[in-house]
Order: C-alpha cells, then structure tokens, then sequence
C-alpha cells in the first residue's frame, strides 16, 4: 500500500463492530483468502526431510499418493485429496486425518472428505496389530457406502 497502512476495523469487542469494520475486515479476508493454495503448498513442503521412520519423506510419500490417484484416472478433486491426505502430519500428529479432513472440507465432495478424514483408520489395518491396536477397526464402516 506504498508505506500506508491497510484500513483496520477499530471495535475491541465483537459486540461494538459497525458495517463499516465488517467490510474492512471482509475485504480483508478477501485478499488473504487468495494465497491460500500457496500457504496450502508450503505447509505441504514442510513433511520434506521427515521420514518418520519410513524409508521416503512424507511429501514424496504425498507425491506418490497422487501420482498413483492420478495414473488410476481419478479426477483432480480426488488427486488433490491423496496429495494433501497428509498435510496434517505436522500440526496433528495424533489427529493428522482430521486436520487434513478440516483443510479440505469446504472444498471437496463429501465421499472425498470422509475418505481423507478416516484414511487413518483404515491403512491402520496393515500396522495396528504390531502396536497393540486392533488392526479391524475399520470394521465399524462395513456398512459405510
């Protein structure tokens, strides 16, 4: 803003804002909202160099998911969805799914978001039993469509 500052709202307490403050604060939002694809991207590159054991880092890990998506012909929604099916890793490591899930919802179809939100449980099948989990408990969505 050549050396100004951008307008802010001026209310301390939600209950004292005006229709002017909102607008400031929604266009705002606005210009913030357009760098969301890139913040996405960054945090995405975070998992690089955390191999958490495994023998690749989780972002090629991410890489390979959605190349493997996109080779089986799914469509982008569901190639973005194995990309950043990860994505919550850094910030949820006892919740990763959901935090992935939460990102995606307002963007993706509903059978997508509960796929992202339970992959968790459901690759849990090839390595809950060797920690003392119970490898079936995606038994409980048998009957999930």
């Amino acid at each position: 803003m050549n050396g100004m500052t951008a307008p802010r709202a001026q209310f301390t307490h939600m209950k004292d804002g005006t229709g002017e403050d909102w607008q400031i604060i929604a266009k705002s939002f606005g210009d913030f909202s357009k760098g969301l694809s890139d913040r996405i991207i960054t945090h995405l590159r975070l998992l690089e160099g955390d191999f958490g054991g495994f023998k690749i880092d989780r972002f090629q890990h991410c890489l390979q998911t959605a190349t493997l998506a996109h080779r089986d012909g799914k469509d982008d929604e569901y190639v973005v969805c194995a990309l950043l099916h990860d994505i919550g890793d850094t910030l949820g490591t006892f919740n990763h799914a959901d935090v992935a899930a939460v990102l995606l919802e307002p963007f993706v179809s509903d059978a997508n978001h509960w796929m992202v939100k339970h992959h968790a449980i459901f690759q849990g099948y090839y390595f809950f039993h060797y920690l003392g989990m119970d490898r079936d408990m995606r038994e409980n969505f048998k009957d999930h469509p």
